[in-house]
């Protein structure tokens, strides 16, 4: 019994691990719930907000921290921290790419952009958002419609 737990364990992808079944088309869909529920409310949709954002114009990570909570997302806006992690995260995966940025004053600055498969990503991400707002709006609907029935 133990051993079947233990495989059970080891077929379930994570993190980096979930990127690279995703590209490779094997494994479950990006748009499955309990990836979109992990990735997406836990993390406060750090990851999509961030790949719009570098798509948008290419940025660094302080302008990227104050320009994600202008984005129309429930809830607080990440903090640095975590945007930092993310943003190392989603170089690490191949999302996005970094060089340094020398300026005439002030210290040099790590600037972020989006590769083709962040691109990819982030279509991906939309079309998981909008699954999810039909799937809220026919719940929404199946509400209203017991509420009228009473």
């Amino acid at each position: 019994m133990a051993g079947t737990a233990d495989a059970a364990k080891e077929e379930k992808p994570r993190g980096k691990e979930r990127i690279s079944s995703q590209e490779t088309g094997q494994g479950s869909s990006f748009a499955d719930h309990e990836w979109f529920v992990r990735e997406g409310p836990q993390r406060r949709f750090i990851e999509p907000r961030l790949l719009y954002l570098i798509k948008s114009k290419p940025g660094y990570g302080y302008q990227l921290t104050a320009e994600i909570a202008g984005l129309p997302f429930p809830g607080p806006a990440p903090d640095s921290a975590a945007v930092y992690r993310m943003l190392r995260d989603l170089e690490g995966g191949g999302l996005i790419a970094s060089r340094w940025e020398h300026g005439d004053s002030g210290p040099s600055k790590r600037v972020y952009h989006i590769t083709p498969l962040g691109e990819e990503r982030l279509r991906a991400w939309v079309e998981a958002f909008k699954v999810r707002v039909m799937l809220l709006e026919r719940f929404v609907a199946l509400c209203e419609e017991r509420a009228r029935k009473g």
